[in-house]
């Protein structure tokens, strides 16, 4: 089910661009710098982008961003965004598991908000992982940020609703499978006359999983941080973020 093909439109931004301000983006990318201590001037490729608020936010630190999407919507409003900053478009259109980039080309690569549950497929994203890995030059850093499913389940709800600061109302049903780990969301929102549903399914995974999908993708030195305080994972730490040196 590729679901993600037409999820990530304009209602996917209204719906998610509150719960992520500013702040917040400023400080995770200010974590990722301090992760992996590169020198300004360093190229970084962030995958997938979105809406590019961790990518616009690279160059204000000294830093060559690139962002690449399969979704228009969401680059659309990233382009505009780094127009707006009088930044350059360094964005491309693609799927994270054919990247129209050279061989060694970043000096590291991101891959944040569990991005990389979204094929459902552990084949698919070891794919995605090895692309990841190719453009890296050697010695270059990939920092990948996940839901850590310990965590999550730990708290799953099955029904949940929320009010939007834009005033977006929102109702959520949600399934897991435990034996294929996959987490189904059925969503409805109501934005004055407006209504409408999404779905999307995203598998979750334990920090044992993640770090046998870096290594089957060819990395081997690996760190791994349960927050972006530098924490050291635990079963409870909310994410589990991993840091692997090509």
């Amino acid at each position: 089910m590729a679901w993600w093909r037409t999820y990530f439109d304009d209602t996917f931004f209204h719906l998610h661009d509150d719960l992520f301000p500013e702040e917040d983006s400023r400080n995770e990318v200010a974590a990722v710098l301090e992760f992996l201590g590169l020198p300004t001037g360093s190229r970084i490729l962030d995958l997938p982008c979105g809406w590019g608020r961790h990518t616009n936010l690279l160059p204000e630190a000294g830093y060559e961003a690139f962002g690449a999407d399969l979704s228009v919507d969401l680059l659309r409003r990233a382009v505009d965004d780094a127009a707006d900053a009088n930044l350059p478009n360094r964005y491309a259109a693609a799927d994270i598991r054919h990247l129209p980039f050279r061989n060694a080309s970043f000096d590291a690569v991101l891959n944040l908000f569990t991005s990389l549950g979204l094929f459902l497929d552990d084949d698919e994203d070891i794919r995605a992982l090895r692309e990841a890995r190719r453009v890296l030059r050697p010695g270059g850093f990939f920092l990948l940020e996940s839901m850590h499913r310990d965590d999550v389940i730990a708290t799953y709800a099955e029904r949940d609703e929320w009010n939007l600061p834009n005033g977006i109302e929102v109702r959520v049903r949600r399934r897991f499978d435990p034996v294929t780990g996959i987490s189904e969301e059925r969503l409805r929102w109501r934005w004055g006359d407006e209504r409408g549903r999404k779905r999307h399914a995203l598998k979750l995974r334990t920090a044992t999983e993640i770090d046998q999908l870096l290594r089957a993708a060819g990395f081997e030195e690996i760190t791994y941080y349960g927050d972006w305080d530098g924490e050291r994972l635990c079963y409870d730490s909310p994410r589990v973020i991993a840091i692997a040196k090509k």
